[in-house]
């Protein structure tokens, strides 16, 4: 059965979001340390702080930061399988 890109995305988005979820969670289970750091913080990847884009009459402001850990990771490649394997 043939899906849509738009269904894909939501299943990418979903398993990555259930994988940043238990990486937390096991975070929370491990002692103080470099492992606890890894799954409990992850790896933030983005804009730190807001871009404001002030035009006088329009004020406008991005942002967009990323938080990954090894089983967002593993999300991702079970959301890819899943994806690969339900659209042929």
């Amino acid at each position: 059965m043939k899906r849509g890109w738009w269904s894909a995305f939501l299943v990418l988005l979903l398993t990555a979001v259930i994988g940043t979820l238990l990486g937390q969670v096991v975070g929370m289970a491990l002692p103080s340390g470099v492992l606890h750091d890894l799954f409990f913080k992850g790896v933030s990847v983005g804009l730190k702080q807001p871009l404001h884009l002030d035009l006088s009459v329009l004020q406008v402001v991005f942002g967009l930061t990323l938080s990954v850990n090894p089983l967002t990771l593993l999300g991702l490649l079970i959301g890819v399988f899943i994806v690969i394997r339900f659209t042929k």
